[in-house]
């Protein structure tokens, strides 16, 4: 009877170190993510894989949100939003010659 007890304890074990494996991976998005990658899918066609470079400073009474996106297709973009009930402004990362 021990070794059954014993068993279900180290399968119930596994079970849980394999389900944190998996999830531990994954972060939960911020709620503007989800919202910016929305806007990319529906404007540019995007799929968005990472931010980057993200900053939050204030600008009078606002804060602002700026940085870069990454799509799964390799394309980049320069995203701000200036107020957190606005649409994001979105433009392509375009290499610049001078």
């Amino acid at each position: 009877m021990m070794g059954r007890r014993r068993m279900a304890t180290r399968r119930a074990f596994v079970a849980l170190a394999a389900a944190g494996m998996v999830t531990s991976g994954a972060r939960a998005a911020e709620p503007w993510e989800q919202v910016l990658a929305q806007q990319l899918e529906a404007e540019q066609k995007c799929t968005l894989t990472t931010t980057y470079n993200v900053h939050e400073f204030p600008l009078g009474d606002q804060m602002v949100l700026s940085g870069k996106v990454r799509c799964y297709d390799g394309r980049e973009f320069d995203f701000s939003q200036k107020k957190n009930h606005l649409k994001f402004d979105i433009k392509a990362c375009e290499p610049a010659v001078c």
